[in-house]
């Protein structure tokens, strides 16, 4: 039995020190506001628990966008998952999520793309600022993208939204916002520390008396 304790109170401490699960790395639902992290541009707002079109809709030529910095050094992968709810112009008004490690924002280069089908379609406009790949027309639902290529690292992300010159709508708004991922193996936290100390320390002193009552 006491062979079991201390063999189980060891397995414990090791288990604080070695493992690893998805923490949360970012969580916003928007119902208090932004934080210093995050940023709006255009025509977007943040109010009524979303951010993005608030009231009155979009403009013609419009670009506005939602832009989020990222943290990622202590983490081994990364994945971002958002609501999203669109009413615009189908193929020729919508919104798509660009990253940048530099600061600057290329529509091509910089796109992410969803691991969950069937959430960008291809527009009839090659937008400047847009690309010719993007979520438009009436569509709601919840994307999921992997942002493992930037762990170890820092990120923007701009969830960017532009329209052409003909028609518009109530535009798009996001809502519950979560990046989680695994964080790299290394130095526990304080807390962590003193249950791996009380853990080996509880160890110990069984497999000391263990000896004593051996000898």
């Amino acid at each position: 039995m006491r062979k079991l304790v201390s063999l189980a109170a060891l397995a414990c401490a090791a288990s604080m020190a070695t493992g690893a699960e998805a923490a949360q790395i970012f969580r916003q639902n928007f119902s208090g506001g932004l934080t210093a992290q995050e940023q709006v541009s255009g025509n977007f707002r943040v109010g009524n628990g979303i951010v993005g079109h608030a009231t009155g809709g979009y403009r013609d030529y419009e670009y506005s966008f939602y832009q989020l910095s990222l943290d990622l050094t202590q983490y081994l992968d990364a994945l971002l998952v958002f609501d999203f709810d669109i009413v615009s112009e189908a193929r020729y008004d919508g919104f798509n999520v660009v990253a940048s490690d530099t600061g600057v924002f290329e529509p091509k280069a910089g796109l992410l793309t969803p691991i969950t089908a069937g959430v960008y379609a291809p527009m009839s406009n090659n937008l400047s600022r847009l690309g010719d790949t993007g979520v438009s027309g009436t569509k709601a639902g919840r994307a999921t993208f992997d942002l493992s290529q930037f762990a170890g690292g820092t990120v923007d992300l701009r969830f960017q939204f532009q329209s052409d010159y003909f028609a518009t709508g109530r535009g798009l708004q996001l809502d519950n916002l979560v990046v989680t991922g695994t964080p790299v193996a290394g130095v526990p936290e304080p807390a962590t520390w003193a249950m791996m100390i009380l853990g080996f320390g509880a160890a110990g002193s069984v497999l000391r008396r263990r000896q004593m009552a051996l000898a």
